[in-house]
C-alpha cells in the first residue's frame, strides 16, 4: 500500500507540472481529476471494506503427526470492488508464540489454508490480532475490530498407563431405592414390607415360597481421574495418553467419570469423549483455565485414579 501511495504522490506532482508547463484545459482536467481520484476509490471501495468479514475454521482435535490446516476465508455480503484484506494471526502453543500475516484477494469469497504444526501435542490457538481492508487502487485501508478464536487440540495415541489392573471391570447394579419398575432386576424372598405388586406369582408357586421382583438400577457414578500437572512435553505426552487410554475404557463401558486437573478447582464432567476435549481446550487456554467448575461434583469418589507423568 505504501508503494501505491508514493506511486500517486510522483504522478501528480509529474501531473502539477504538466498543468502549470501546458495551460490548455486538457492539462487543467487531468489535474482535478488526479486530485478526485483519492475520494473517487475511497467512495467505491468503502462499501466492500466495511462489509468484509474473516471466518477461521480447522479442526477441533488432531492426533500427533497428523496432517491439518487452518482455514481462513474472506465472505463478502456483496461483490465490491476491494483488492485486498490484511489479516496477522496471532498463533500460541504452550509458551510459544508467533505471528503470522496473511493476504487474501477480497473480491469473492476466497480461502487461505495454513498448515497446522502437530508435531507437538497440546493446544494451539489462533486467534485474529489485525484486521484491515484495502481499497481497489491502494490508497487507503480501514482496520475491521473483529475477534475470533479457534482452538486445536493435539493428541499423542493412547498409552496403556500403570496399574492398568486395578480398572474396573465393568457396571455393577445395585437396588433401586424405593422400588419401582426397571428393565433389570433380580429375584430374591419376600420380606416384611414389599410391596404385594412386586411378588413373582408364577416363580412363588414353584418354590411354595413368596419370591419378589427387586428392579436394579446402575449406581450413581462416583469415578474420578486426577490428571497431574505436567513440567515438560514428555510429561505431557505420557499424561495425555494415558488419560486417552482410560477415557476409552470406561467410556466403552457406559462407566462415565469425572476428571480433575492438578490441585485446582477445574473439574468436569464426562459422559462421551467430546466432554473430554472440550474440559482439556478450556485447561489449556490462558483465558478459560480458572473458569471450570462442575456444580454435580460428589461429595466424595469410590473409585479414583491419578495420572501422572512418571515413566
Amino acid at each position: 500500500m505504501t508503494i501505491r501511495r508514493i506511486i500517486y504522490l510522483l504522478t501528480l506532482i509529474l501531473v502539477f507540472f504538466f498543468y502549470i508547463l501546458y495551460p490548455p484545459w486538457l492539462s487543467w482536467y487531468l489535474f482535478v481529476m488526479m486530485l478526485l481520484l483519492p475520494l473517487f476509490d475511497l467512495l467505491i471501495s468503502l462499501p466492500g471494506m466495511l462489509s468484509k468479514t474473516i471466518l477461521l475454521s480447522a479442526p477441533s482435535v488432531l492426533e500427533e503427526n497428523e496432517e491439518g490446516s487452518l482455514v481462513v476465508t474472506v465472505v463478502h455480503i456483496k461483490s465490491f470492488p476491494v483488492r485486498c484484506v490484511g489479516l496477522r494471526l496471532n498463533m500460541v502453543q504452550d509458551d510459544f508464540e508467533s505471528k503470522t500475516t496473511v493476504f487474501c484477494s477480497a473480491g469473492a469469497d476466497d480461502r487461505t489454508d495454513i498448515h497446522i504444526d502437530t508435531t507437538r501435542t497440546g493446544l494451539t490457538i489462533y486467534q485474529i490480532d489485525k484486521l484491515s481492508t484495502v481499497s481497489l487502487l491502494g490508497l487507503f485501508s480501514l482496520k475491521v475490530n473483529k475477534k475470533s478464536k479457534v482452538k486445536v487440540l493435539v493428541l499423542p495415541p493412547a498409552i496403556t498407563p500403570k496399574s492398568a489392573l486395578t480398572l474396573p471391570i465393568g457396571l455393577t447394579l445395585q437396588p433401586k431405592p424405593g422400588g419401582g419398575f426397571s428393565e433389570d432386576h433380580d429375584l430374591r424372598e419376600y420380606r416384611n414390607g414389599d410391596s404385594i405388586r412386586s411378588v413373582h406369582w408364577k416363580i412363588s408357586a414353584k418354590y411354595d415360597d413368596l419370591i419378589v421382583r427387586e428392579p436394579l438400577v446402575p449406581p450413581n457414578h462416583s469415578r474420578l481421574i486426577h490428571i497431574m500437572q505436567w513440567n515438560n512435553q514428555t510429561q505431557k505426552n505420557l499424561i495425555l495418553g494415558r488419560l486417552r487410554y482410560l477415557t476409552g475404557y470406561l467410556l466403552e463401558r457406559d462407566m462415565p467419570f469425572f476428571v480433575k486437573y492438578g490441585d485446582k478447582e477445574s473439574v468436569a464432567e464426562v459422559t462421551k469423549e467430546d466432554d473430554l476435549i472440550d474440559f482439556l481446550s478450556d485447561i489449556l487456554d490462558a483465558d478459560t483455565k480458572d473458569a471450570i467448575y462442575c456444580p454435580n461434583l460428589p461429595t466424595r469418589f469410590a473409585w479414583v485414579y491419578q495420572v501422572d507423568g512418571k515413566e
